[in-house]
């Protein structure tokens, strides 16, 4: 845990503004206390443990409308199972998008190439979508290996030196299987992947 987290966090510095970690097991709280100082002390800063129901809810609402509160947690939103299941629209009657793959690729100069195989069931559409901070960048490569065909192959560069960005791979139609492949163009970085569905 310790490990990923540090991995993402240097991929993608001040994306957490703060994580709660509501109704933590009482012994949590010493073992946080010892991980706490083998993280970032910036990251550990914006996380906070609360072993008490109450203590944490009470938090949450200085935090976050009432209305993105969970059920679960005395809130006015949808329930945590109403939230995983999907199929639900927000107000202007958009869908919204489902995380439906999450994969860090580490790239470094021992190992500069990286890949990932996935599978889509039926006919399920997913569009792939690669976030770093990588300033020399990767290419990508996705194949389609039930016909060995290239789907798509893109080169994934930020527009500025050092800043987090994003780049959308390409959209996927199954069923299939297929293997994403990153390379690094130079220098290695932390590339997350997020294959995204509309629930």
């Amino acid at each position: 845990m310790i490990k990923i987290g540090n991995q993402v966090m240097t991929s993608f510095p001040e994306t957490l503004h703060c994580l709660l970690i509501v109704n933590a097991p009482s012994w949590f709280g010493m073992v946080w206390s010892i991980i706490k100082k083998l993280i970032d002390a910036r990251t550990a800063s914006k996380i906070e443990v609360f072993t008490s129901t109450k203590a944490g809810n009470k938090r949450m609402n200085e935090l976050i409308d009432n209305s993105q509160i969970a059920l679960d947690y005395g809130g006015t939103g949808k329930s945590l199972a109403e939230a995983a299941a999907g199929g639900s629209s927000d107000t202007t009657g958009s869908r919204y998008k489902m995380v439906v793959l999450n994969q860090l690729l580490p790239l470094t100069k021992k190992r500069p190439a990286n890949g990932y195989d996935f599978e889509l069931e039926d006919s399920k559409q997913m569009t792939l979508t690669v976030y770093t901070r990588c300033k020399t960048g990767a290419t990508a490569t996705v194949i389609r290996n039930d016909n060995a065909s290239l789907v798509s192959e893109i080169s994934i560069t930020g527009d500025k030196e050092d800043m987090p960005y994003s780049r959308t791979i390409c959209a996927l139609q199954g069923p299939g299987s297929f293997t994403l492949e990153l390379e690094a163009k130079d220098q290695g970085g932390v590339f997350l992947l997020l294959g995204t569905t509309s629930a």
